[in-house]
């Protein structure tokens, strides 16, 4: 499997650290804006509908702007773990590694332009869970460092004894005396 050298992932490494660094204090900066807002909009709500629709408007896009924020430090994240475990630049479709401007451009990208290609047209006869398990099995590539954990046995089965259900016992006759009169 190619790989990227050690010198090429500490590059890639410090850029994803800075725009990792940079994503937060962008994070925290909307996360004041919509606590703002939040506070603002609670004071004098109601008052002129116009005012109202646009402030929630504003919010709802703030909201929106968080949450792609959020899961563009997930990706940084999932980055740095792949530096990490040496797997940074590899397409997860072909295996091949993926163009040095492609990841310049985008270094959160999981695939190679022609890994797209093939994803997108249906194409694909081998899929990325396939190319894992290959090398696994040939313990090289994107599961080398991650070490997997072995289930325990399950525990032994306790063999019970039957016991007898508890039955109705026969109801006693009880003879009453027919002396209604």
């Amino acid at each position: 499997m190619e790989r990227y050298s050690e010198k090429d992932l500490v590059k890639f490494g410090e850029r994803i650290k800075k725009d990792y660094q940079q994503a937060k204090l962008e994070l925290k900066m909307l996360r004041d804006q919509v606590s703002e807002l939040s506070e603002t909009m609670s004071e004098g709500f109601g008052a002129d509908m116009g005012e109202d629709s646009s402030s929630v408007s504003q919010l709802e896009l703030l909201s929106e702007q968080v949450l792609r924020k959020r899961d563009l430090i997930q990706d940084l994240q999932n980055a740095m773990l792949r530096i990490k475990n040496k797997v940074y630049g590899t397409c997860s479709v072909t295996g091949k590694l993926i163009d040095r401007q492609r990841l310049e451009a985008i270094p959160t990208t999981t695939k190679s332009v022609e890994g797209m290609r093939l994803e997108a047209s249906g194409q694909l006869d081998i899929t990325a869970q396939d190319i894992a398990r290959r090398a696994v099995e040939r313990r090289e590539g994107p599961n080398k460092i991650i070490s997997k954990i072995k289930k325990p046995p399950p525990p032994p089965r306790k063999v019970e004894k039957k016991r007898k259900k508890p039955g109705r016992k026969p109801r006693k006759v009880v003879e009453e005396d027919d002396d209604l009169i």
